[in-house]
C-alpha cells in the first residue's frame, strides 16, 4: 500500500477539532495528515500552496460563518472534496451545507474514523459529488478532454489514498479487537471476515495504481 498521507485540511471552532482529532486517533501514524487554517483566508493560503485530497469544515461554526465558508471554498475549488461537520441537534443545518456546496455532511455525534474516511471515498467516488457550482460562477461547465483525463487521473489517485487510509483504520481496530475475543468463536469469526474484507480491499486498490 502506498505510504504518502492523506492529507486534510480543517477549519472551524476547538469543539469540532476536538472531535476531529479524537475521530483519527485510531489511524495509524502517517495515515492522515490533518492541518487546522485558523481562517479563511489561511485556509486557502495552505491549499493554493500544496495538495490537500479534501477540506473539513464545521458548519456551525461563528454562528453559522461555517456555512457561507462551505459556499466560499466550493465556489473556488469546485471539485474538491468538502466535509461539513455539523450538530445533529440544529435543524435542517445538513441540508444546508449541502445545498451551499457540501460534498457529504457528517454529524458531530457520530463522527469517527470509519465515517469520516467512508465520507471521502464516497464522495472521491461519484465523479458528480463534487460538482457544486454557485448560480453566479463563472467557471465553464465544459472540459477538454486532457482536463478530464487529468480529473480522472488525480480521482483515481485520490482514491487510492482514501481507501488506503481506511484500510489502515480497519486493520488497526482488528488487531485492537483481537485482544478482547480471544475464545470467543464469533468474534473470531467476524474478526476473519474484517480481514478478509480488507484483503480484498487491498487487492482491489493495486489494480487502481
Amino acid at each position: 500500500m502506498s505510504n504518502s498521507p492523506f492529507q486534510l485540511l480543517f477549519l472551524g471552532e476547538d469543539r469540532a477539532w476536538s472531535k476531529l482529532f479524537q475521530a483519527l486517533a485510531p489511524a495509524p501514524r502517517g495515515c492522515i495528515k490533518t492541518h487546522r487554517a485558523q481562517s479563511l483566508n489561511e485556509l486557502f493560503l495552505v491549499l493554493a500552496g500544496g495538495h490537500w485530497h479534501a477540506v473539513a469544515i464545521d458548519a456551525h461554526a461563528w454562528n453559522l460563518q461555517g456555512l457561507h465558508y462551505v459556499e466560499r471554498v466550493r465556489s473556488e475549488y469546485p471539485w474538491l472534496p468538502i466535509l461539513a461537520i455539523y450538530p445533529g441537534a440544529v435543524n435542517d443545518l445538513e441540508n444546508k451545507a449541502i445545498n451551499v456546496g457540501a460534498s457529504h455532511a457528517i454529524a458531530l455525534e457520530s463522527l469517527d474514523s470509519d465515517n469520516l474516511l467512508s465520507a471521502i471515498l464516497s464522495t472521491l467516488a461519484d465523479p458528480h459529488s463534487g460538482s457544486h457550482f454557485r448560480k453566479d460562477s463563472n467557471v465553464p461547465l465544459s472540459f477538454n478532454t486532457a482536463d478530464q483525463t487529468s480529473s480522472a487521473a488525480t480521482r483515481t489517485q485520490a482514491i487510492s489514498h482514501a481507501l488506503n487510509n481506511l484500510l489502515c483504520v480497519i486493520t488497526a481496530n482488528a488487531d485492537l479487537l483481537s485482544e478482547h475475543v480471544s475464545g470467543s468463536s464469533n468474534g473470531e469469526r467476524s474478526l476473519t471476515e474484517i480481514k478478509k474484507a480488507a484483503k480484498s480491499a487491498s487487492d482491489l486498490m493495486r489494480q487502481l495504481k
